[in-house]
C-alpha cells in the first residue's frame, strides 16, 4: 500500500508531465471531481496551489500517470490535515508582495508560470500560482510578466483596503528575485530593447511612477512565492509554509 502513505510534499521534485502522459487514459469525470474538489481546499491551502494549478490542465484528457501525480497531493494532504493558516495580531499592519515566475517550465507549450502572494501584515491574504497566456523568450520577461501580474492584484487588494477603511498611506512593497525584470520596470533606456513584450505589461512602469507600488531585489532563498511556481524539495517546501504561517493547528483533532 506504497501508494497511501503520507508525504511531504504535494508534487514530486523534478517531476515532468506533459499531455501526452505515460500509460492509458484515465476516467476524465473522476480525475475533474478530484481537481474540482482541490481547487476548492486552494483557497485555505496556499502550499496545493502550484500543483493543483499544474494538474488541471491535464483535465481535458488525463492519463493514468496523470492520476498517480494527482493521488500524491491527496497523500500530502492526508499527512498535513492539522495544518492551516495562522493570523497572529499585528498593530502596525500593511500590504506586502511577493512576485516570481519559472521559464518555460510547461513540457507541451515551454509557457512560464507566474506566482504571488500578498502578505497584510504577519499573515497572508492572497496568493495565485498560473500559466502565463503566451510563451515567455527569455527569463526577465517570464519574470516581469509576474510583476504585472503582482501588480494588478496589489492595486484591486489597495482599493479593497479603501473600501474597508484601512488605506494604505504609502506604496506597496513588491520583492522579486529578478533584478533585470526590476531595471525594465525602473529604467526607460531598457524599454527599446523588449518591445515585443505585449504594450499592456508597462502598466507596471506607470504604477511605480504614480507610487502605487514599490519593487525591490529580493534572494531567491527569501522570495515566499517560489511556492507558487515549482516543485520544490522538503526542506525548502516546509521552509517557505512557515514563511506564510501555514503550520500545524495546537489541540486540532484529526
Amino acid at each position: 500500500m506504497e501508494d497511501c502513505k503520507p508525504v511531504a510534499t504535494p508534487i514530486e521534485t523534478g517531476l515532468k508531465l506533459s499531455s501526452q502522459g505515460d500509460g492509458e487514459l484515465f476516467d476524465t469525470t473522476l480525475y475533474c471531481q478530484a481537481i474540482g474538489c482541490l481547487i476548492y481546499l486552494c483557497n485555505s491551502r496556499p502550499d496545493i496551489s502550484y500543483s493543483v494549478s499544474l494538474m488541471r490542465q491535464f483535465m481535458h484528457a488525463p492519463m493514468t500517470s496523470h492520476w498517480k501525480a494527482l493521488k500524491r497531493i491527496f497523500r500530502y494532504l492526508q499527512g498535513a490535515r492539522s495544518h492551516g493558516l495562522v493570523f497572529p495580531a499585528c498593530d502596525d499592519a500593511c500590504l506586502v508582495g511577493f512576485s516570481d515566475s519559472d521559464w518555460g517550465g510547461d513540457q507541451d507549450t515551454r509557457r512560464s508560470t507566474s506566482g504571488r502572494c500578498f502578505f497584510y501584515g504577519n499573515f497572508a491574504i492572497s496568493w495565485s500560482s498560473k500559466k502565463q497566456p503566451t510563451v515567455a523568450t527569455s527569463s526577465s520577461e517570464a519574470e516581469y510578466r509576474a510583476i504585472f501580474s503582482a501588480t494588478t492584484e496589489c492595486l484591486w487588494l489597495r482599493r479593497l483596503l479603501v473600501d474597508m477603511k484601512f488605506g494604505e498611506p504609502s506604496a506597496t512593497l513588491i520583492s522579486s528575485d529578478s533584478q533585470s525584470a526590476i531595471a525594465i520596470a525602473r529604467n526607460l533606456v531598457f524599454h527599446a530593447r523588449m518591445k515585443h513584450i505585449e504594450i499592456h505589461h508597462h502598466f507596471v512602469r506607470e504604477r511605480l511612477h504614480d507610487d502605487d507600488i514599490l519593487l525591490e531585489y529580493c534572494p531567491t532563498e527569501d522570495n515566499i512565492a517560489d511556492l507558487f511556481t515549482k516543485a520544490l524539495p522538503r526542506v525548502r517546501f516546509e521552509a517557505l509554509c512557515k514563511a506564510l504561517n501555514l503550520i500545524p493547528r495546537v489541540g486540532f483533532i484529526t
